[in-house]
């Protein structure tokens, strides 16, 4: 898949955006057919999570694992990268919440997959582009609509 980055904007401040995007066991409410499974204990570096996605036998766990963890602070900036662990799924994510002048947040959200094993990367790529640009989106969308109401849970 080639690099996806979506850039979002919102009226929500920085600590809301990032109470709803960081929120791993709140992932099944964005993706379809998805379910979270976590580590006990709050996201950490080394802190693990999974979306169990599909039905019955058609399903497949896209594991992670956080490599980075910097919740905003006084500058109002965090940012957190997962690695993609999963015999089927590669890859990678960074989010960045970033403040804005009037108060808002700014969103960047980079993900890289990388379909296992490799040849059927080559025969399943423009379709995930296209796939991946749409369900991240909408998700990011919906994530960030819901940091703008002051909910952080479904």
């Amino acid at each position: 898949m080639a690099t996806l980055h979506l850039t979002r904007e919102t009226s929500a401040t920085p600590a809301q955006v990032w109470d709803v995007v960081a929120a791993f066991d709140g992932y099944g409410a964005w993706m379809p057919m998805t379910r979270m499974v976590t580590d006990d204990g709050p996201p950490r570096v080394g802190w693990g999570f999974a979306g169990l996605t599909g039905l019955g036998r058609l399903a497949f766990s896209d594991s992670m694992l956080v490599t980075r963890w910097d919740p905003p602070a006084r500058s109002g900036a965090g940012v957190f990268r997962v690695v993609k662990t999963g015999r089927l799924l590669g890859g990678w994510a960074e989010v960045t919440v970033s403040p804005r002048p009037d108060g808002g947040s700014r969103l960047d959200w980079v993900e890289d997959v990388v379909v296992r094993p490799l040849p059927f990367k080559r025969l399943f790529e423009p379709l995930l582009d296209r796939a991946s640009a749409w369900l991240y989106g909408r998700a990011v969308d919906a994530m960030l609509a819901r940091a703008a109401c002051g909910r952080t849970r479904s």
